[in-house]
């Protein structure tokens, strides 16, 4: 078992933010994430500086360094925001939906994610942007891997899955997948454009494929 570095974990404090306890201090904490979500709409993420925050919330320096070390810290709250809200989670695959196969329901499962994205400004650029930081991606992984339960859950629920106790693994890596080419879409053009969204659903279910076969048993309804 290899020892944990001491250095990575210093490093990793420093970009957590600092969540209040006091409801006083809650309203300001959420005040500033609103105000970094209306800047991100404007700027990119490596743009927007504390001062930029406190400046256009209203907010005091001390109070932005007291809840936010530096932007990572900030950017890591709102993405945790994001991540962490059932409200914002879509739901993929609505039970009354019938499916041409699984292939079906991965590319519907990228076409939506792409809606959430393309509809959510700020978290795009947070999480796609070049420049995030670790907290960010770790952050990002763990939603991912709420999808990838999603949808295993969705797909056995419809089709029999070959035995295995790695399917959440590779549902997971099929979603990373598509997140790379997106993530690269949006370094070079700005935005997921249509080509590489349809090429991201291309590679995600071919590595999917290596594992399922293209018209596996369907369950009883």
């Amino acid at each position: 078992m290899s020892e944990v570095d001491p250095l990575s974990v210093s490093r990793r404090d420093t970009v957590k933010p600092r969540k209040p306890q006091r409801e006083n201090g809650r309203k300001k904490y959420e005040k500033l994430l609103d105000t970094l979500e209306s800047l991100l709409l404007d700027k990119e993420a490596s743009e927007i500086t504390l001062a930029d925050l406190s400046e256009a919330a209203g907010v005091p320096t001390a109070s932005v360094y007291h809840f936010f070390p530096n932007r990572d810290a900030c950017l890591a709250a709102l993405a945790e925001r994001y991540f962490n809200d059932p409200a914002e989670q879509l739901e993929f695959f609505p039970v009354s939906n019938e499916w041409a196969g699984w292939q079906d329901m991965v590319e519907t499962f990228c076409d939506r994610a792409r809606a959430f994205f393309e509809a959510n400004e700020a978290i795009k650029k947070v999480k796609l942007g070049p420049k995030a930081s670790w907290a960010v991606r770790e952050l990002a992984q763990e939603n991912n891997r709420r999808l990838a339960q999603s949808l295993q859950t969705a797909l056995a629920h419809r089709f029999e899955l070959p035995p295995s106790g790695e399917w959440e693994q590779r549902f997971l890596l099929a979603i990373t997948i598509n997140d790379a080419l997106w993530s690269l879409s949006y370094t070079r053009f700005g935005r997921i454009t249509d080509e590489i969204a349809a090429e991201a659903k291309r590679a995600a279910t071919a590595y999917l494929r290596l594992y399922l076969s293209e018209s596996p048993l369907r369950r009883a309804p």
